[in-house]
């Protein structure tokens, strides 16, 4: 990984749930900060900071000129901080753990599909480690196997999203020895399995429930967590995750860029004001600033104070630009991992949207999409106005929040150069066919078939983004900067 600028809250990450885990145990020396630049491709400056953070969490010491070393100690109980956990509240709870299920068992699922022979390495560890003597120690560390297999997905949006929903600070309470040993046999006897014989899709769903059966379906369960938690707050924050300043600013002249490139600005309009660009995407003036002045600087707009900022009537100017393929290959990033997580979750979100809505609220959806037709340079404007749909209809608030965000960043498609334009619309016309016909569905009253139809469409969608970015080039830029294996490995 090259773009060092955000690299240390990711690799903090790794090495703060290695160390905790146990996977790195106390009185581990860590390697030299060269080596460890080394095999995470990252800078001296980064290796350093991140080092600060470890020291400053408790989890390591550090010396002048000797490699540091790990402190933590998971049998510890003063690592639990007990006394600062509180009973959960009951709708936000409930809230956050249908909204789990809908998003984290798809995603599990695929982790178990894409792990080899060695990968059940990590698990298995963690697994081994597991003391059902000490239960609180017992079920915190048991929620890394499941982290694993999100993190096996390579996608740092979802693993964000599930770190958001705070299941890493419940405590789980039950004094059953038996359900202990139990759920780690279960658990040693599946990957075992699946280290010789890739598990089936069905194999899969029947361990995950047997997994939900004897744990949280269980009479007795009880769960603390700390009191800022989202099970006691709700999910706050979802949007504030990492993004550089270049990043921020970039987003804005990116998606101005885009925005001429397909016509929705021509030569000669005017473009909001800063103060309406800040209120539109989010940041501040010194931001869009730095934005106008990049587009100044290629010729694409021109600026006059006490008059606004307009587009310039040399268009050709579009293309002489060049954009750093890291920055690019930054907003791409997440725009994939975006794409993937709507693959993965649509069908169980479209469902649950689908029964929370009327016949009327369908015909004007389904008027939407005939509107979102003429747009016939964006192929993506009937699954945004899909996704909207969804939005307005789902019922769970984490949720709701969590596709806000997907919605936010399923946008950065018109940002990318070259990505959207007059010529690349092949597959519109079959996205607006899918989606009409998943409207449709609804309006009949068929809810399975409309989240059917609605998976499908994102699937197609996906599918189709990721051939042309592949096309572009954009798609070994992305893996040649971004290593994704680092999440999990």
């Amino acid at each position: 990984m090259k773009y060092d600028k955000f690299q240390y809250y990711r690799l903090f990450e790794i090495l703060k749930n290695k160390i905790e885990t146990g996977l790195i145990p106390k009185g581990t020396m860590l390697p030299s900060f060269a080596d460890l630049c080394k095999e995470y491709k990252v800078s001296n400056k980064t290796i350093r900071r991140v080092a600060a953070m470890l020291s400053d969490a408790g989890l390591i010491e550090t010396k002048e000129r000797q490699l540091s070393v790990v402190i933590y100690d998971q049998a510890d109980p003063g690592n639990d901080l007990a006394y600062n956990l509180h009973e959960p509240n009951v709708p936000v709870m409930t809230d956050i753990l249908k909204t789990a299920e809908i998003v984290y068992y798809p995603f599990i699922c695929h982790g178990i599909s894409l792990c080899n022979k060695y990968d059940w390495d990590i698990p298995e560890k963690i697994v081994r480690q597991l003391n059902p003597r000490i239960p609180r120690l017992f079920w915190k560390n048991s929620k890394q196997i499941w982290r694993f297999f999100i993190a096996r997905c390579e996608n740092e949006l979802s693993l964000h999203i599930v770190d958001s929903l705070g299941f890493l600070g419940v405590e789980y309470r039950e004094n059953n020895f038996d359900s202990r040993v139990r759920y780690q046999q279960t658990l040693l006897n599946f990957i075992q399995k699946s280290r010789t014989s890739a598990p089936t899709s069905d194999a899969i769903k029947d361990f995950l429930a047997y997994i939900h059966d004897i744990t949280i379906s269980r009479e007795d369960f009880q769960c603390y967590v700390p009191v800022d938690s989202p099970f006691r707050i709700g999910v706050q924050g979802l949007d504030q995750w990492m993004k550089t300043a270049d990043e921020r600013y970039s987003s804005v002249y990116l998606d101005i860029l885009g925005l001429i490139a397909i016509g929705y600005y021509q030569p000669g309009d005017r473009l909001p004001s800063h103060a309406q660009m800040q209120k539109q995407y989010g940041v501040s003036v010194n931001t869009t600033t730095q934005a106008i002045q990049c587009l100044q600087k290629w010729g694409v707009v021109e600026a006059t104070r006490g008059k606004g900022i307009f587009v310039s009537s040399n268009i050709e100017a579009l293309n002489d630009i060049h954009v750093d393929p890291e920055l690019i290959a930054s907003h791409l990033r997440r725009y994939f991992e975006c794409l993937e997580l709507l693959s993965l979750t649509a069908e169980g979100v479209a469902y649950q949207a689908a029964v929370h809505v009327a016949n009327e609220q369908i015909r004007k959806l389904i008027q939407r999409l005939d509107e979102a037709e003429k747009y016939s340079c964006l192929y993506q404007a009937d699954p945004i106005v899909l996704l909207e749909f969804l939005i307005e209809h789902i019922p769970f608030d984490a949720l709701r929040s969590i596709y806000t965000i997907i919605l936010e960043n399923y946008r950065i498609g018109r940002k990318i150069p070259k990505l959207i334009n007059r010529a690349n619309a092949s597959g519109k016309l079959e996205i607006h066919g899918m989606c009409k016909e998943a409207a449709n569905a609804l309006l009949e009253g068929d809810q399975s078939l409309f989240a059917k139809q609605a998976a499908a469409m994102f699937k197609y969608t996906h599918q189709l983004i990721v051939e042309e970015c592949k096309r572009l080039g954009y798609w070994e830029t992305v893996k040649k900067i971004y290593d994704g294996s680092q999440l999990w490995k």
